[in-house]
């Protein structure tokens, strides 16, 4: 399942550093979401993802929109196709 929170955060990790150390990576994430799991006794969502996702979004267009306003430009939004 390639739709996963997980799922993405290992092939992020992958096309940067390789398998070896994405596996490596996955596995400390695992055991940090477990730990905590345990340690506050929840069960896991991965709805608690899409609120971390969506704050990375507009970090990501936000730091953008400094670096083009660094070299002169101005950018306009627009609508986005549905």
């Amino acid at each position: 399942m390639r739709n996963t929170y997980l799922s993405k955060f290992y092939w992020k990790v992958k096309q940067r550093r390789g398998a070896k150390k994405a596996v490596i990576a996955l596995s400390r994430k695992i055991l940090v979401i477990v730990y905590h799991l345990l340690k506050s006794n929840s069960v896991y969502d991965e709805m608690r993802f899409e609120s971390a996702k969506h704050k990375q979004e507009i970090f990501k267009v936000k730091k953008i929109q400094l670096e083009a306003k660094k070299l002169g430009f101005i950018l306009v939004p627009t609508e986005t196709a549905a």
